[in-house]
């Protein structure tokens, strides 16, 4: 048998001649012993792996034991048909105030032909010989506890379960309440015959059993005809069932007690994988879907893994243990893109901050803060100018009263050279349409851009007329920054003439010539001082406004998940941060800082500044301090418009989820122990969910110690590593699988913590 599962086609509803006290004269004349070739080769021609003869009310020990040697014989003929169940239709009356209903009960007999005659000896003090009798539900129960074997059982239901008119035979015929019986776990699956009867029962089930398992039976009292009923009565519309399974009671067991991972599955349409791993001389094959390897601390596990990704770098030790147990791969292609996620990555990535950020990524987009920068940094060189200007205004008035000049009359004889001067405001040389100038040609050259936007062809000739307007003010804002900086030129080249020939002069002037000199010099620049004290008393003082509020925000969205990422100023004013970083509390608003009059009072206002001369440096350093606090990122990512926690535990699972999304760039995914972090009742309503929604398309396969993820998540192959000293040693099969040597559940339940309870939970029928 084959140790991993299968899609199979299953029947566990064929009627024999066992049946004929039952049925219409003729019906089941042929269905004998004798003719049993004929229905083996029916169901090998439909490729039926597993079924089951369930007479009405009878059991034929006899059929079922040539039916066994038949398919255990070597040289047996029909090599898709590997299994038959023990099986008996039951007439079954539930409720005494209401009609019958037929339950099919599949038993297990462990391979054992003797217990076909347990069942044929237990059930023949019960029989029922009246065409229309049926057990009342206390003796069905004892007929079953009788025979003394596992159990399933799946009652008919051929209608709509609220179709109560008694003549089918349906389960809804017997109770008045089928949800509560499947509730409380009496009837394991319910069988249908058309394939429009089973959608009808999807839709009654999918509030209150969602994942109900709903199994076809063919009804076939005719061998000659199957799949159809007789010659005469053919279901033309029958599927069969196909279920994900081993062809044995424990594989419809499992399958049943699973039915959203075993029922209408996909074959998994990846053709990437690694196929197997050999461990010295034995080969583990490797399902195409869900693998796990369990085991104890030490057993091996993670270095399984390693070997398993050839692209993987691997420390010493593990090449060591690699060579020692002959550790090796094969995969399918040599192509495989394989996503590996080892032990602890995820806590490192977390506390990195770089859990979402791909190789080749970052998911989290990056926010341009030169806008917040721009607006500061002006405002910041504003204020300073202005608290520089309220300063020296009052140094200029508070001057006046300090100055004084002797009234001399100047020698009015004359002299060879003319004495040249000039006010100290001659020589100005800031372009106040500099800053303008320079914005319009960013403005211009950002909005150019713009046209080699493909989402904005539509808008090309709008944009273009936009260009234009601003060009046109540039051309004329410019023609006057040109002439000011003409000016500016023209200023600076006269101002130079006059100091090279003032130099000149002084050589060649006499003593009373420097004398007049140093008085006209005093002269005006006590003109200059009353001036400029006048100029300043009546000009207002000017101060800049609150920077404005700047977004700095940004969102990428990828695969149902929306990574979002905020500075600290978004859309927030962050000025009281600006005063508390660049001001002691003295002067944490701009009321305060106008108050300032003396270059001593801008040092101690300024925060950790002691020194005028440090004035400059500590402001810029300061500055620098807000932007580094106020453009701060913060990031959080959201789902369906719900904030997703910044738990480790929250992120892992929105790690996985994300992971398992998003998967067009690999084929294997590996993981070392997924659990970590994760609490079980996320690991059985989420975690388990994410891995599943893949295991068709992509490998999986990983390490684990947690029971759910293996029974929950319903693994196709399990690995089970032991190792004495150096030596490791595997075992493998799919969760059901079972020989003389190796029993899977049982590997489960005995080997990790809390997986007896696991397996009971998930079996709920199974003793």
């Amino acid at each position: 048998m084959s140790r991993t599962n299968q899609i199979i086609k299953i029947d566990l509803h064929i009627h024999s001649a066992a049946s004929k006290y039952k049925e219409s004269p003729g019906i089941v004349d042929n269905s004998t012993k004798e003719n049993l070739p004929t229905l083996l080769s029916k169901l090998n021609e439909h490729e039926v792996s597993l079924f089951s003869i369930t007479d009405h009310n009878r059991f034929d020990s006899n059929l079922y034991k040539e039916i066994f040697r038949i398919l255990s014989d070597k040289n047996n003929p029909y090599t898709n048909v590997k299994t038959v169940l023990a099986g008996i239709e039951f007439d079954v009356i539930l409720d005494e105030v209401m009609d019958k209903c037929h339950i099919i009960a599949i038993f297990d007999t462990k391979n054992d032909v003797k217990n076909f005659d347990r069942i044929e000896n237990a059930l023949e003090p019960f029989l029922i010989y009246d065409i229309g009798g049926a057990y009342q539900k206390n003796k069905f129960e004892e007929v079953l506890k009788s025979i003394g074997l596992d159990v399933i059982l799946i009652a008919s239901q051929t209608k709509d379960i609220n179709n109560r008119d008694g003549k089918h035979n349906a389960i809804s015929d017997s109770v008045k309440d089928v949800n509560e019986i499947i509730k409380v776990g009496y009837i394991s699956a319910l069988e249908y015959q058309k394939p429009k009867v089973e959608g009808i029962l999807i839709s009654n089930l999918k509030e209150k059993a969602p994942r109900f398992p709903l199994i076809s039976g063919s009804d076939c009292h005719d061998w000659r005809h199957y799949p159809h009923h007789d010659e005469k009565n053919h279901n033309r519309e029958f599927i069969h069932t196909e279920i994900r399974m081993l062809p044995t009671f424990k594989g419809l067991l499992m399958a049943i007690t699973s039915p959203e991972t075993r029922f209408n599955s996909q074959e998994n349409v990846n053709n990437n994988y690694i196929e197997s791993i050999d461990i010295g001389d034995n080969k583990i094959l490797l399902a195409k879907g869900i693998n796990t390897i369990i085991g104890e601390n030490g057993s091996g596990k993670t270095t399984l893994l390693h070997a398993l990704n050839s692209n993987m770098k691997k420390e010493k030790h593990v090449k060591e243990l690699l060579k020692e147990n002959k550790i090796s791969s094969m995969s399918q292609t040599s192509s495989n893109k394989i996503k590996q996620i080892t032990q602890g990555e995820i806590v490192k990535k977390y506390n990195e901050g770089t859990l979402f950020s791909l190789e080749s990524t970052d998911l989290f987009e990056k926010i341009d803060d030169s806008a917040f920068y721009a607006e500061y940094t002006n405002y910041a060189n504003a204020l300073f100018t202005s608290i520089d200007y309220s300063i020296k205004k009052r140094e200029t008035i508070e001057g006046l009263k300090k100055h004084e000049i002797e009234f001399v009359e100047i020698d009015s004889s004359s002299n060879y050279f003319i004495d040249v001067s000039y006010e100290s405001s001659f020589g100005e040389r800031t372009n106040e349409y500099s800053k303008t100038i320079k914005e319009l040609r960013d403005t211009i050259s950002k909005i150019e851009l713009l046209l080699k936007d493909s989402n904005l062809v539509d808008y090309k000739e709008k944009i273009q007329t936009s260009i234009k307007e601003l060009e046109a003010v540039y051309y004329e804002i410019n023609k006057k920054y040109e002439a000011k900086q003409n000016e500016i030129v023209l200023k600076n080249i006269v101002i130079g003439s006059i100091v090279d020939y003032s130099n000149k002069v002084k050589l060649n002037s006499t003593k009373n010539d420097n004398k007049k000199k140093t008085i006209r010099i005093k002269r005006q620049t006590f003109i200059d001082q009353v001036y400029n004290a006048a100029k300043v008393s009546i000009e207002k003082d000017s101060w800049p406004t609150a920077p404005r509020i700047i977004q700095g925000a940004s969102t990428s969205h990828k695969k149902g998940f929306n990574f979002n990422r905020e500075s600290e100023y978004n859309n927030a004013s962050k000025l009281e941060l600006f005063y508390s970083k660049m001001f002691i509390n003295k002067y944490s608003d701009i009321e305060k800082l106008k108050k300032i009059k003396t270059t001593e009072d801008l040092k101690n206002s300024i925060t950790g500044c002691t020194n005028p001369i440090d004035i400059n440096r500590i402001w810029k350093e300061n500055l620098n301090k807000f932007f580094d606090e106020a453009t701060r990122k913060k990031e959080y990512i959201t789902e369906n418009n719900t904030r997703i926690g910044n738990t480790l535990g929250e992120l892992s699972l929105s790690y996985y989820k994300f992971t398992t999304n998003n998967r067009e760039d690999w084929d294997i995914l590996i993981i070392d122990q997924p659990e970590d972090n994760i609490s079980n009742n996320n690991i059985s309503k989420k975690l388990v969910t994410y891995l599943n929604s893949i295991r068709y398309e992509k490998q999986i396969i990983f390490a684990t110690h947690n029971p759910l993820l293996v029974v929950n998540l319903d693994a196709d192959n399990i690995i089970y590593l032991e190792k004495d000293g150096r030596k490791i040693k595997a075992t493998s099969g799919c969760i059901e699988y079972e020989d003389d040597f190796v029993n899977i559940l049982e590997i489960i339940a005995t080997n990790m913590d809390g997986g007896k309870e696991a397996i009971e939970k998930r079996l709920r029928i199974y003793g």
